[in-house]
C-alpha cells in the first residue's frame, strides 16, 4: 500500500475485512464511470456492465489477497481495463471459432481484419503504460482513463501539480518511444485513442 493516505488505507482494510457496507458504498460511487471505460473498450453495454459487476466480485471474493498501490481509484480502472481488453480477445477467439464452421464474405473479413487491429492497439498502449514507473503509470490511469484533472490527480497521490505534469509528459514520452520501436503508426493511432478516452 506504499503512497496511499491513511483514508485509503482505512477503505483498504476495510475491503480485506469484507465490511459490507464500505463495499457497497465504493460499488455505488464507482460504478458509473467504471461502466464508461469498459463500455469504450467493448462497446456493448451488457457486457460492459458484466464487466465491472466481475471486478468487484473478483475484489470481494479475494479481499485478502488484494494488493492496492497509491488509490483505489486506480486500482479499479487498472482491473477494469484489463478485464475488457480480456473480454476482446475472447469474443475473437469465439468468432475465430464460429468462422470455422461458416463463410465469411469479404465485409466481414475488413471487420475482423479492424478488430484485430483495435487489439492489437489497446494491447500495446496496456504494455507500455506498464512499463512505465509506478507513480508515473498511476498518474496515466488516473489522468487517461479516470479522466482526473492535474490538481485532482495531485490532491489524491499528495504531491504538487508540477510532479503530476512531469509524470504526464515523461509518461507520454515513454510510451511514444516504445510504441514507435514497434510501429511508427502505432503512437499516432494510441495519440488518437488518448485524446478519445479524455472525453
Amino acid at each position: 500500500m506504499t503512497g496511499m493516505n491513511s483514508k485509503e488505507q482505512e477503505i483498504v482494510n476495510a475491503i480485506r475485512n469484507r465490511e459490507k457496507s464500505v463495499f457497497e458504498s465504493l460499488y455505488k460511487e464507482y460504478y458509473r464511470p467504471l461502466f464508461a471505460v469498459a463500455f469504450r473498450y467493448v462497446r456493448y453495454a451488457p457486457a460492459a456492465e458484466e464487466i465491472v459487476h466481475d471486478v468487484f466480485l473478483m475484489i470481494w471474493k479475494k479481499a485478502d489477497q488484494i494488493n492496492i498501490q497509491y488509490t483505489i481509484k486506480s486500482y479499479l480502472y487498472k482491473a477494469v481495463v484489463n478485464s475488457s481488453l480480456n473480454f476482446i480477445k475472447k469474443e475473437k477467439n469465439e468468432n475465430e471459432k464460429q468462422a470455422a464452421y461458416m463463410k465469411i464474405n469479404t465485409t466481414n473479413g475488413l471487420e475482423n481484419d479492424e478488430t484485430e487491429r483495435q487489439e492489437a492497439l489497446l494491447t500495446s498502449v496496456e504494455n507500455a503504460i506498464d512499463i512505465l514507473p509506478p507513480k508515473c503509470r498511476e498518474v496515466m490511469y488516473l489522468s487517461r482513463f479516470g479522466k482526473m484533472k492535474q490538481q485532482e490527480i495531485a490532491d489524491q497521490m499528495q504531491i504538487s501539480v508540477k510532479t503530476v505534469k512531469n509524470h504526464l509528459t515523461y509518461g507520454f514520452h515513454k510510451i511514444r518511444e516504445h510504441l514507435e520501436n514497434q510501429n511508427p503508426q502505432l503512437w499516432l493511432a494510441a495519440f488518437i485513442l488518448f485524446e478519445y478516452l479524455r472525453h
